[in-house]
């Protein structure tokens, strides 16, 4: 009964994380219609947005419960890192670049379906990737002996942008204002990603204390 308690709070939580990141993403498209209390959001879509919410933070949950300890720790927080620095940091600059300097192809903050994911929208994708590159990056931190912040930025360049052929990210590239681009988004990703987990201190012990069971 205590597994299934906390499965229905995870549930809850992912539902309603979901569904503001979608109340979010409205405003900051500006396509929000500000005198309807749902923001102009069809009823429908929000119950998908948060069912899927809840289904990923329940697998996530019990996913995490069968890792060991530090590796739990470092995919947990990397994923809620690595989303919310998508959400924010990542659609902001990209929207940011796009107003003032035209610099990307797009404004960010993109609800519109990607039919190639099942139709989910856009922005939730992104914020999804954005929440498992930074599980690998917390596991990078953990056993990487880098400087976190310089690690941060270079697996923000190089590890998001790889992912430029299947998602809508600016691409590793060496033409202006593509290269910039990147850095600012993507390495601003990775910046602020590295930053936010440092509470939670994973640059530390490295391969010898996993080896060892401590962590």
């Amino acid at each position: 009964m205590r597994l299934i308690r906390s499965l229905l709070r995870v549930a809850a939580g992912g539902a309603l994380l979901a569904a503001a990141l979608l109340v979010a993403a409205r405003f900051g498209a500006g396509t929000a219609v500000t005198d309807d209390p749902l923001l102009g959001i069809d009823p429908a879509r929000l119950g998908e947005v948060a069912a899927l919410g809840a289904a990923v933070a329940v697998l996530a949950s019990l996913l995490l419960r069968a890792l060991p300890a530090l590796v739990a720790r470092a995919l947990q927080g990397g994923f809620w890192v690595g989303a919310a620095a998508m959400a924010v940091i990542h659609q902001g600059a990209t929207f940011l670049l796009f107003r003032l300097f035209a610099a990307v192809p797009s404004q960010g903050f993109n609800m519109a379906p990607m039919p190639e994911w099942g139709g989910a929208p856009e922005f939730f994708v992104l914020v999804l990737a954005g929440g498992l590159a930074g599980m690998v990056l917390g596991l990078l931190l953990r056993f990487l002996p880098l400087p976190d912040l310089l690690l941060g930025v270079i697996f923000g360049v190089l590890g998001l942008s790889a992912l430029s052929a299947v998602l809508p990210l600016p691409p590793l590239t060496l033409a202006s204002p593509g290269w910039w681009a990147n850095l600012v988004i993507n390495g601003g990703w990775g910046l602020a990603s590295a930053l936010m987990l440092r509470p939670l201190e994973l640059p530390a012990a490295g391969l010898a204390d996993f080896a060892s069971g401590r962590g």
